[in-house]
């Protein structure tokens, strides 16, 4: 089975940068992977474990420094890796977003079966990518995954939570899953991992090997764009009041009782 797990490098929430153009400025930012990316990875390779001949496929869209992540997702266990990176991407919506990811997968990985997700990036938290990129690719998709059932080379069958609903859906394969808890401890790649890693060279391919006008992504091919966007001030201070909890509790009951004679 080819598995395809799509992961973000995010800024660190302490040492955020913003362009002129009021995006983020990542070529200057300390950066991370997305937490809920690490979780897709995971599900990944608890697959490839029940899944004999399973191979996965790492995709990220970024500035070339997002080949560490890339490099992590090798060292964990991934078998290939893909970095899509342009300066004509940058910018850009998640419509184009997606279009760009779902335009990789078809050209690059056109016989997956699943791809997993993370359920949000923590420098957008639009939710929106991984459902457009189901839409685009056409196959059916699940959001807020929380476990793996069962899965063959045919079928999926996912737990899904939804505020305080639990969900069992099954699906056909292709599809695309988006994952929100990984119950299990994460891979933590050791030196040999990065050692073996660095066989595996990451593939980068840009806009024109997209098959992309430049003036179809980024900045001036997406329909919407930040108009602005800023870190809330906080103006005001919490003070702390003492009060008597016994005779608090029975002054509030005596209220609410008044107002229901």
């Amino acid at each position: 089975m080819k598995i395809v797990v799509c992961i973000k490098q995010v800024p660190d929430v302490d040492n955020i940068k913003w362009t002129k153009e009021n995006n983020l400025d990542r070529a200057n930012m300390l950066s991370k992977i997305n937490s809920y990316d690490v979780m897709a990875l995971n599900y990944a390779l608890e697959i490839k474990k029940r899944l004999n001949n399973s191979t996965i496929t790492a995709i990220s869209m970024g500035p070339n420094q997002a080949q560490d992540i890339l490099n992590y997702a090798l060292a964990c266990g991934a078998d290939e890796a893909i970095l899509l990176s342009d300066r004509a991407f940058g910018g850009s919506d998640t419509l184009i977003t997606s279009k760009i990811i779902s335009r990789a997968i078809e050209k690059y990985v056109p016989d997956y079966k699943l791809i997993i997700t993370g359920k949000l990036a923590s420098d957008g938290d639009t939710r929106q990518v991984p459902l457009a990129v189901a839409t685009l690719l056409d196959i059916a998709a699940v959001v807020d995954v929380c476990d793996i059932k069962n899965i063959n080379d045919s079928s999926i069958e996912v737990v899904q939570k939804v505020e305080d609903s639990i969900n069992d859906i099954s699906l056909i394969l292709p599809a695309l899953i988006s994952v929100c808890e990984f119950n299990k401890p994460n891979y933590v790649p050791k030196i040999d991992d990065y050692i073996r890693a660095q066989n595996n060279k990451i593939k980068i391919y840009d806009a024109n090997s997209l098959e992309f006008d430049k003036s179809e992504v980024g900045i001036i091919g997406s329909p919407t764009m930040v108009y602005r966007a800023f870190r809330p001030e906080f103006t005001k201070e919490a003070v702390e009041v003492k009060l008597d909890f016994a005779k608090f509790v029975s002054d509030l009951l005596l209220t609410n009782g008044a107002k229901h004679e």
